[in-house]
């Protein structure tokens, strides 16, 4: 009876942390995104120093948000963010608008595969 118990308390603990986990991923991706749609208005106006401090936000925003959940993700879904906010700070910083912009769509299409591949379903379960 002993043992059955620790397993259900160590199953609901483990299910606990994935709902947990689950949400705040979707939150902290749905943020990410929010925050390169004002980052691309911003592109888009020309406004480079408000850009500039636009994308330092978003990376170091990344960078702190995505750190615990690093046990939950895949780390190189998170370095590929990263990267790529890094990237896009200096296209902002040099002015170059093609480069800025296609960073921020790459930004927002690695988020929206991260919530698509951690929403479970049958296809990401078998």
């Amino acid at each position: 009876m002993k043992n059955t118990l620790t397993s259900l308390f160590i199953f609901l603990c483990v299910l606990s942390f994935i709902i947990y986990s689950h949400s705040n991923l979707i939150k902290v991706c749905d943020a990410v995104n929010e925050k390169c749609t004002v980052l691309e208005k911003s592109l888009q106006e020309d406004d480079w120093e408000d850009s500039y401090k636009l994308s330092v936000e978003l990376k170091e925003y990344i960078e702190k948000s995505f750190e615990p959940l690093s046990v939950y993700i895949n780390h190189q879904e998170s370095d590929l963010l990263i990267n790529e906010s890094l990237k896009l700070s200096q296209y902002s910083k040099y002015k170059d608008k093609s480069e800025a912009l296609s960073s921020i769509h790459l930004i927002k299409y690695s988020t929206k595969a991260i919530k698509a591949l951690q929403t479970p379903t049958i296809q990401n379960i078998f």
